[in-house]
């Protein structure tokens, strides 16, 4: 039912926004490769230094975007518009929530290892505002929390397998450290394919593994009474298939997808390998630091560097404690905390506290202690620790002896949650983008250059809009014709209209014949820039690109109407419609508008307080009248 409610949720499509991040780190960048549309890469993703590793941005999203143009390019379905703003953003998501059943399973499995009761973790992990709207995501934060509930699970699985293997059987304590290092269940090669793809998706996955692997290369010390060093010497040497192979593989995937390795490349390498003469740590290095690409090490550099980090935006050091913390988990974050202080208190006075709820504790407060260190934080970084938190404290919220007072708390706040981050955050957005997409599909065959101008909005991701990358044949009638203009982009770069194989003479007269804009839809974005320079950037447009064959659309939250109104130009700002809910934090909404009070607008006096509340809670989308 809740796995049913969730998916659901997708296919219905949330419309808040949470950040730029969701799209720019994966779906972006994915369909500009395999949809062929015009897409924005951002700086992580540059050919020169990448930081992000390319591999799971194409598992969650390359199987469906082929899919679907695959589909797009049926004869039947081509004049359709297939690949749309809702098919794009479906898409992505529906393959992230499918893979959330493996995290509700790990959950459960690790709640019956440890004795706990699987049915409050499954209800307190499937109502909580974090699986319902960040699990159909494109987040890389999601996939980390994808892979901690893997390595939680498959830590816990060795660490009570062993434990029944040495106890209850009361093994001697000459019983051969190999017999057990050697058992499939220590789970060596997985354990560490999952912590070397973790950091790889993104490098403070070692914040989240910390914990686990230390337990779990140890674990066997609790049971033996000897030859640890022997043990763990052993262990580590189990590590080494499942890092090497994993870490292979995602450096030669990026190698190849950011071209610093090529197949001839690799084919030289076998025909030439380097000479006995010349070879030296140097020149192997400098071969190696050319060819290879290795995301973890380029993003550790990025943010070593303070200004890097500033740029992003700095926050006090207690931020994720007391902020993030509770803005993601709500109670069970207080929980935690006085939890963790009574175990603290037990462990150094009465020197006893119970391993299993030790291991979780820790699982949660060491990388929520470690990733406190860095000074940007933000809230989406803590959501793997989403597990270890359900499984503690589950029994709180919906166990036997629960509190009908904490109930009610975790429900409004995730009720709450979900309605501001699944729906009214930046919501407007997608619809606006959804229309905008539409319009531009509609009008693809009118010669028409379009500026779509988005203004006090999040990034836009330009996928959506699904703009073709390549040059675009529009099709004119018998005995029709299209000027052969000249096209200006805003920086001033001119783009000539040419006539691919177009026919001269009588030819056209009988028949239809291709004609080939290279751009005529561009996209900007003003972010946060002032009334001014919106209005100034307007004029330049027209100026460049001529009144005739042009539109230009703006888009803004609705709270900023009074400045398109007042404006007192050239031009007037017409609207076309208005999306609800938008609620933009940056720019919220005027209360005393709602609320009518120091207005003298007629208007006002007539709207109730629920529509004046819908007004300024919408996305406006305006075209200028020149």
């Amino acid at each position: 039912m809740l796995f049913a409610g969730r998916l659901l949720w997708v296919l219905m499509l949330q419309t808040g926004y949470i950040h730029p991040d969701e799209f720019f780190q994966s779906p972006e960048i994915v369909a500009g490769d395999v949809l062929d549309i015009k897409t924005f890469r951002t700086w992580e993703f540059n050919a020169t230094s990448p930081v992000r590793s390319i591999v799971f941005p194409y598992l969650t999203s390359a199987l469906p975007f082929h899919m679907l143009y695959v589909i797009s390019k049926l004869p039947w379905l081509q004049e359709l518009n297939i690949i749309n703003t809702y098919t794009l953003l479906i898409a992505a998501r529906l393959p992230m929530v499918l893979a959330s059943l493996l995290v509700d399973w790990c959950v459960v499995s690790i709640c019956r290892l440890l004795k706990r009761e699987a049915r409050d973790c499954v209800i307190v992990h499937g109502t909580s505002y974090v699986t319902l709207v960040y699990y159909g995501r494109t987040f890389s934060n999601t996939v980390e929390l994808f892979l901690f509930a893997g390595l939680l699970y498959l830590v816990t699985d060795a660490v009570m397998h062993e434990r029944d293997i040495m106890m209850p059987k009361q093994k001697p304590k000459s019983a051969k450290v190999s017999q057990t290092a050697k058992n499939p269940r220590n789970n060596a090669f997985l354990i560490t394919a999952v912590i070397t793809a973790g950091i790889f998706n993104r490098p403070t996955f070692l914040a989240c593994a910390v914990v686990p692997y230390i337990v779990w290369l140890l674990s066997g010390c609790f049971v033996r009474r000897e030859n640890y060093v022997q043990y763990v010497v052993q262990r580590l040497f189990a590590c080494l298939p499942g890092t090497l192979f994993t870490s292979a593989f995602f450096i030669m995937a990026d190698s190849f997808y950011y071209e610093s390795l090529s197949v001839d490349d690799v084919l030289t390498m076998l025909r030439h390998p380097f000479s006995k003469k010349n070879v030296s740590f140097v020149s192997v290095s400098e071969a190696l630091h050319k060819h290879l690409t290795v995301t973890p090490w380029n993003f550790v550099k990025y943010n070593l560097d303070s200004q890097n980090l500033a740029e992003h935006g700095l926050h006090p050091r207690y931020t994720h404690l007391l902020v993030n913390s509770t803005l993601l988990f709500g109670i069970l974050s207080p929980i935690a905390v006085i939890d963790a202080v009574k175990c603290t208190f037990r462990l150094v006075v009465r020197r006893s506290i119970e391993y299993d709820h030790l291991f979780l504790l820790c699982s949660y407060f060491v990388p929520l202690v470690l990733l406190s260190v860095f000074p940007h934080q933000e809230a989406r970084f803590l959501v793997p620790l989403l597990i270890p938190i359900v499984v503690l404290y589950s029994g709180y919220i919906f166990g036997d002896n629960s509190s009908k007072i904490l109930k009610t708390i975790w429900i409004l706040f995730n009720i709450l949650g979900s309605i501001m981050f699944g729906i009214l955050h930046q919501g407007g957005l997608i619809s606006g983008i959804s229309f905008m997409q539409k319009h531009i599909f509609e009008t693809k065959n009118e010669g028409i250059v379009q500026h779509i101008v988005f203004y006090h909005t999040y990034m836009p991701p330009r996928h959506l809009l699904a703009i073709p990358n390549r040059e675009e044949l529009l099709q004119t009638p018998a005995g029709g014709n299209i000027e052969n203009k000249m096209l200006r982009a805003p920086s001033g770069e001119n783009l000539e209209n040419k006539m691919l194989g177009a026919p001269s003479g009588d030819d056209t007269k009988n028949k239809n014949f291709p004609v080939a804009l290279i751009t005529r839809v561009f996209v900007h974005d003003l972010a946060g820039s002032t009334t001014g320079s919106l209005h100034q950037y307007i004029d330049a447009l027209i100026e460049k690109d001529g009144r005739n064959n042009l539109e230009i659309f703006v888009i803004s939250p609705s709270s900023l109407d009074s400045e398109f109104n007042d404006h007192a130009g050239r031009h007037i700002y017409k609207l076309l419609d208005h999306f609800w809910p938008h609620l933009s934090m940056e720019d919220p909404p005027q209360w005393p508008h709602i609320l009518c009070t120091g207005t003298a607008d007629n208007v006002c006096s007539k709207q109730s307080i629920m529509q004046r509340l819908r007004q300024e809670m919408s996305l406006s989308i305006y075209m200028v009248e020149q």
